[in-house]
């Protein structure tokens, strides 16, 4: 009697509680906002009543058996085997249901994997700990990481209440912005370890993996913001790295996408700035990009991330300093595709008189502008005067392909891959490629005007850029064409 009480008990808490659960926090699957979430919703719940009739057909048989034929009852168990029309039936109907079960989850799945006729094709990159947007059909370029303030508060001994930061941990500095009512495919990979990008309003998550390529599509039908995390345990950060979709109307897409690439265009500020401004403007950028693996104080994670604090890179040679700062080394990523030159300039300024540094020196915007690669600080829509000089001259195949192996490196390594190996059958192989080392003008309108998912370089690229990286994969990458094209010949095909 005691245990029955003790179990009346128990299931009455459990009820109660399972009622807070489903008021405060549901206990089903969300239906999402896209036609794919909600078909995986419906889907779920046809399964989970299928399982249900199971349940109550296959338990209320037993039960109904133990209570009308026990033993009290005077039922003895008969002996028996081998029946030939149970068998039948117990054969059949499983084969029935599953049937029933296979055919709308076969449809599901290939309308998951259905990323044909897509109006835009974005290009996801997992890095430690941010990700990396590419929109294929523009050239929009987008850093996102985990937001100032939520970065802020999650520090160790920060002193601020997690609770009074907005979406604390689910927002982030530049979201990735999608338009509604269209079709918009992703392809996804890593830079360095398995990653997972999942969004649960969109309905599906895909693991971004190095060296690999996966593929997902979705269409939003309501404008809107829409947050998720990374899902596949990649490193101490990992939990700080969230995402946020923002669906926009065609009109503000439109704006958004036309200020961005008019953003993009001014480039850095290359004006001279005092070494207080630098290092002033240095800490928030120090704090965003280098804070999670040098730690706030600079002290680093002793066999995994060195001190900054004493450095002798920090404290040596600036030009060493910044060098090794925009080409990375080993886990140390290339901060020269990710930041702009003042930026560069500022950080460094900062770590070399601060967090337990004092050289008392500083560097300026415009001469890491003039370090930096010149296909990442010059565009073919701002072409200078210096500029328009070099494309009318010629240059020795030496120079091209020096030069282009620098623009390859920055523009289409991430896809091709560095040694031009390519991810198959996404990304072709540039090595031994029919296109390379067809004929040469062929290859330039194909670079300039982009075909699917390659973009349009002759939008991004100045002549002398789009000359010296055609020169470059013609002539390495494994390839041996052994001829060039010079910038004049670009404007010529342009």
């Amino acid at each position: 009697m005691k245990i029955t009480k003790q179990l009346l008990a128990s299931l009455i808490l459990m009820a109660f509680c399972l009622g807070k659960a489903q008021a405060e926090y549901t206990l089903n699957l969300m239906k999402g906002v896209t036609k794919v979430s909600n078909d995986i919703y419906d889907l779920h719940m046809l399964i989970l009543w299928i399982c249900v009739f199971i349940g109550i057909g296959v338990f209320g048989t037993m039960f109904y058996s133990i209570y009308h034929h026990r033993k009290s009852r005077g039922h003895k168990a008969e002996q028996f085997h081998e029946n030939t029309t149970i068998e039948i039936i117990w054969t059949i109907v499983p084969t029935l249901i599953l049937v029933s079960m296979a055919i709308p989850a076969t449809k599901t799945m290939l309308e998951l994997d259905d990323v044909q006729d897509s109006d835009i094709s974005i290009k996801v990159t997992g890095k430690q700990w941010y990700w990396e947007y590419d929109y294929l059909d523009t050239g929009i370029h987008i850093v996102s990481r985990l937001d100032e303030a939520s970065n802020k508060a999650r520090q160790t001994g920060s002193g601020i209440d997690p609770r009074s930061i907005p979406n604390y941990l689910l927002n982030v500095d530049h979201p990735l912005v999608i338009p509604t009512n269209k079709k918009i495919r992703f392809v996804f990979t890593a830079a360095d370890v398995i990653h997972s990008w999942w969004v649960p309003a969109l309905g599906w998550k895909k693991d971004a993996n190095p060296g690999f390529i996966n593929e997902a599509w979705t269409s939003v039908k309501d404008a809107g913001v829409y947050r998720g995390q990374c899902t596949e345990l990649c490193g101490k950060d990992h939990g700080f790295m969230p995402i946020v979709v923002v669906a926009m109307d065609q009109p503000e897409y439109d704006t958004w996408v036309k200020k961005t690439e008019d953003d993009a265009k001014k480039g850095p500020d290359l004006a001279d700035q005092s070494r207080d401004q630098l290092i002033a403007k240095g800490v928030a950028i120090y704090e965003k990009n280098c804070a999670t693996c040098h730690l706030p104080g600079g002290e680093g994670v002793p066999g995994a991330f060195p001190a900054l604090t004493g450095s002798s890179v920090v404290t040596g040679d600036i030009n060493a300093q910044v060098n090794l700062v925009m080409n990375g080394k080993n886990a140390m990523p290339a901060f020269g595709k990710v930041l702009k030159a003042d930026e560069l300039a500022q950080v460094i300024t900062f770590t070399r008189n601060a967090l337990g540094n004092a050289v008392g020196d500083e560097i300026q915007p415009k001469a890491v502008n003039d370090l930096l690669p010149k296909s990442a600080t010059e565009s073919s829509t701002q072409v200078t005067e210096k500029e328009s000089v070099v494309s009318s001259v010629d240059l020795s195949k030496d120079d091209l392909i020096a030069k282009g192996k620098s623009v390859y490196e920055s523009n289409c390594a991430s896809c091709h891959q560095v040694d031009g190996q390519g991810m198959p059958p996404t990304f072709p192989a540039l090595t031994g490629s029919p296109i390379v080392n067809g004929e040469i003008n062929a290859q330039v309108k194909f670079v300039l005007n982009g075909k699917g998912m390659m973009p349009a370089f002759g939008n991004t690229l100045s002549q002398a850029d789009l000359a010296a990286v055609v020169t470059y994969t013609r002539n390495g990458l494994g390839n041996s064409v052994n001829d060039l094209i010079q910038p004049s010949s670009i404007r010529a095909l342009q």
